[in-house]
């Protein structure tokens, strides 16, 4: 929960808003939309929702932080404060002077040359020309464009034209500054530039909103960040906290596998099986033997095949395999590696597979388990017995002190000389 702080000193107050859309599947539905709504009628109309009900303040010269993933919100909010968007219900109070940075290239004309692009742009910010004037000299040196202010915009490269939409913004009136995905475009050393330029307004207490992917520059200028996820507001808080909220979240959607791609496919990619034993049953155990899916990270794991012979077989291979969810194959174990005879079988049977401690990290893993005549022919042919291929997952949790990326190995640091 946020501090309480001085009314006076709030300078945008965004109240229960929400922002929704028409949703069409074809020109023919936007046409037939039309009608409809021309006779009063939208009972069938399809709506998609932007923002749900959203509501914030930010006081005067705070550096607000807008995060999540594509879809989530953030431009649309960003539009909204500008005054370009209207919501679709709730209310929103600008209380000062608005400098918006959405789209860099618009009010920029290609058959013009910078410098006059300049005079144009700052006249859409409602200067006078003598006011722009005195910010020429500033604004071109800001942009590192040189003797190319005085060519024509349509000569111009992607990064000369964001340079020099960027450099006007930067140089205009304003109290409040609204910017979408700006400090991640351009080459490392203009990004490096302009995060100065907003750092310098941050000392004049300027009231700055940014909307980014970068997580580091968010880090480096906002005391405060909201995480927006599909149109709502998921965190609201100081930086540190919601970052760390933000890219712990992100870390488990990464590593989940959609349920649409599991089983990914379970039928045995090398050949048809025989069934002279077949695979009945597997389960997931704890170390107590209770079934479950879920486990954290060092805890105990025991995979159980059920099967069946149909016939008399001789010391058969065991195999279980671990994927992540990209494919990668991550461990893998067999009976034959383990030197493990297990003479002839036949009817009813189980094999348990015990991990005393499970030390895979974070996500989700496809689970293959097969059965074949050795080693070799498990290996280099199609002959198995049967093999369930990425047909069953496990689910594995851990702390955020246990490090990232597949496998966890105990540690510690110490530094040298104590």
């Amino acid at each position: 929960m946020r501090e309480i702080v001085d009314a006076t000193k709030v300078q945008v107050v965004v109240k229960n808003i929400s922002k929704s859309y028409r949703a069409y599947n074809s020109r023919a539905s936007v046409l037939s939309s039309f009608f409809r709504r021309s006779a009063g009628d939208a009972s069938e109309e399809k709506r998609s929702t932007a923002l749900d009900d959203i509501t914030f303040d930010v006081t005067e010269g705070e550096c607000l932080g807008l995060i999540g993933r594509n879809g989530s919100g953030k431009s649309t909010l960003l539009r909204i404060l500008a005054g370009i968007v209207s919501p679709s219900h709730g209310a929103v109070e600008m209380r000062g002077r608005i400098s918006a940075v959405l789209d860099i290239q618009s009010g920029l004309h290609p058959r013009m040359t910078g410098r006059q692009n300049i005079f144009l742009k700052g006249a859409l910010y409602g200067l006078r020309k003598r006011e722009i004037k005195k910010r020429l000299d500033q604004i071109i040196s800001f942009s590192g464009l040189g003797d190319y202010i005085d060519h024509p915009l349509n000569t111009y490269s992607t990064g000369m034209v964001i340079r020099l939409g960027f450099a006007i913004a930067m140089h205009m009136d304003f109290d409040i500054l609204l910017m979408d995905e700006i400090l991640s475009v351009g080459d490392i050393v203009f990004q490096r530039q302009c995060l100065g330029k907003v750092k310098s307004f941050m000392s004049q207490g300027k009231t700055i909103i940014i909307a980014t992917h970068n997580l580091g520059d968010v880090s480096a200028i906002c005391q405060r960040v909201i995480f927006l996820k599909s149109g709502r507001v998921q965190h609201d808080g100081k930086t540190e906290t919601v970052l760390k909220d933000y890219w712990d979240i992100c870390e488990r959607e990464q590593n989940k596998i959609p349920r649409a791609l599991h089983p990914f496919n379970p039928e045995n990619v090398y050949g048809t099986d025989t069934k002279e034993i077949a695979i009945r049953r597997v389960d997931l155990l704890d170390g107590d033997g209770l079934q479950q899916d879920t486990f954290n990270t060092g805890e105990a794991v025991q995979v159980r095949i059920r099967f069946q012979c149909s016939r008399k077989v001789a010391n058969p291979l065991f195999r279980v395999q671990f994927f992540r969810n990209d494919g990668l194959w991550v461990h893998g174990t067999n009976t034959s590696r383990a030197s493990i005879d297990l003479g002839e079988l036949e009817g009813d049977g189980e094999i348990i597979l015990h991990y005393e401690k499970m030390n895979l990290l974070e996500g989700d893993y496809y689970i293959t388990v097969g059965i074949w005549p050795d080693e070799y022919r498990s290996s280099f042919t199609d002959i198995a017995y049967d093999c369930h291929q990425w047909s069953y997952v496990i689910h594995m949790k851990s702390r955020r002190e246990d490090g990232g990326g597949i496998a966890f190995s105990p540690f510690s640091w110490h530094l040298g000389g104590k």
